[in-house]
């Protein structure tokens, strides 16, 4: 892994190692070190009625992840991990 996202500013996240910096992310994408978070959208599966409230890059000891915290219609929220190199989801 690259040093930019070893290096991810933990004081932007309520998670040690993670970070929403746009340009963190962005850097990281760019480097082809991840993939960006709208091709990690079309790759999970979503039910109908779901949407992302929020979405943080994380530093896992695996590898990077993005943490999503998903809500759906009856405003139910659920956490999803996704591999951010392969789109796979992680549980």
């Amino acid at each position: 892994m690259a040093v930019a996202l070893i290096s991810i500013p933990t004081a932007q996240a309520q998670n040690a190692g993670c970070t929403v910096d746009r340009m963190v992310i962005n850097r990281a994408v760019q480097n082809g070190e991840i993939q960006s978070f709208v091709q990690i959208k079309k790759q999970i599966k979503l039910k109908r009625g779901d949407r992302v409230l929020r979405a943080e890059l994380c530093v896992r000891p695996a590898g990077p992840v993005y943490a999503l915290m998903i809500v759906n219609d009856n405003g139910v929220e659920r956490r999803l991990n996704v591999d951010a190199v392969s789109g796979r989801v992680i549980q």
